[in-house]
């Protein structure tokens, strides 16, 4: 057994400790990554200017069958200067999935309740679209629940424009990438009506599928230069791609943080990725996740929703319906057998 454990512990020092990383791999071929160099490294320089904008997003699926599915969302914007919050901005909707036939194939369409500023075009989704699609297989109906997630966060995101003034930042949870169809013409309206207030448009994604070209972590292979205190790792690659419209980085936000988080600013911005780093590092401080901007982890706490509220939710629509609500599970009984098997284990 002692030979077992020292032989795994030597496969995990191999690839950690002993790969030799040359760069970021990316499968596309409009990404042309730069070779992993030490000059690349700039040092954060805290700046307490402007204010900056943290958006977040938080969703339930309250009720769901096989042709449709009801969510509640809650979308945040913390607001921030001179890392005091001003007033906060929240949006609360409802929105309901149904499924379609057109020509023959089977689509998902989309209503909102509570919520008129989206183009119900905008969410008609065929089941085979290869955005939402799950593998070869059709999309589950509760595919468009991230859909709508993301689009409300972009929507909250060019709302808040009219609060914000030159050099100001707004920053949302995850990368600046479309991966949804129909995304495109939401961060195009979005940069678009940025770029003519001078406000800066950002991404900070707290987790990154992206390995070096020996499928190493980023943060291993950045953590081997030994730099010390709070920088800025950029450039990563040369970005090509019309569905991904950034400059990518990979920073260190507070000298005693252990995390590297990926970073992305509009590509026609590029020039202030320096003076959106040092802002937002100021707002990186608070013992509650040093490294990470506090007004990140305000957002998600104020528009996550949690399962007793969730609970709460459905308990209301059951007593709305009456003695429909009896009939209505014998339809959810086929997705909730699932969550049976769940409560089992």
């Amino acid at each position: 057994m002692h030979q077992t454990y020292n032989q795994i512990i030597n496969l995990i020092r191999k690839n950690i400790f002993d790969s030799n990383d040359s760069y970021v791999h990316f499968p596309d071929k409009d990404y042309k990554p730069c070779q992993f160099n030490k000059n690349n490294f700039h040092e954060i320089n805290i700046a307490n200017s402007g204010k900056i904008a943290f958006i977040d997003a938080g969703s339930a699926e309250i009720i769901k069958s096989s042709n449709f599915s009801l969510g509640f969302f809650r979308i945040y914007c913390a607001i921030y200067s001179g890392n005091k919050r001003i007033v906060p901005k929240k949006q609360e909707f409802y929105a309901f999935a149904s499924s379609k036939n057109i020509g023959n194939e089977l689509y998902y369409n989309t209503e909102f309740i509570g919520f008129d500023k989206f183009d119900k075009n905008d969410f008609l989704f065929s089941s085979m679209d290869e955005t939402i699609k799950q593998g070869i297989a059709r999309a589950n109906i509760s595919s468009m629940m991230n859909v709508v997630r993301r689009f409300s966060e972009l929507k909250m995101a060019l709302d808040i424009l009219k609060d914000l003034e030159k050099n100001d930042l707004i920053v949302l949870d995850g990368s600046l990438q479309c991966t949804f169809t129909n995304e495109k013409k939401y961060f195009e309206e979005l940069y678009k009506k940025a770029a003519e207030k001078n406000i800066i448009i950002c991404g900070l994604s707290k987790t990154t599928t992206l390995m070096t070209d020996k499928g190493n972590s980023i943060a291993n292979a950045l953590n081997k230069y030994g730099v010390e205190g709070k920088w800025l790792y950029y450039p990563v690659a040369d970005i090509k791609s019309n569905s991904h419209k950034a400059e990518m980085a990979f920073v260190k936000l507070h000298e005693k943080s252990k995390y590297i988080f990926r970073f992305e600013i509009y590509k026609e911005q590029k020039e202030k990725i320096m003076q959106a780093v040092n802002m937002i590092a100021d707002n990186c401080k608070d013992p509650v996740f040093v490294g990470y901007p506090y007004g990140l982890i305000e957002a998600d706490k104020n528009a996550r929703i949690s399962n007793n509220e969730k609970g709460m939710i459905k308990t209301l629509f059951s007593v709305k319906f009456g003695k429909e609500w009896e009939k209505i599970k014998e339809s959810l009984t086929s997705v909730d057998a699932h969550d049976v098997l769940d409560n089992i284990s």
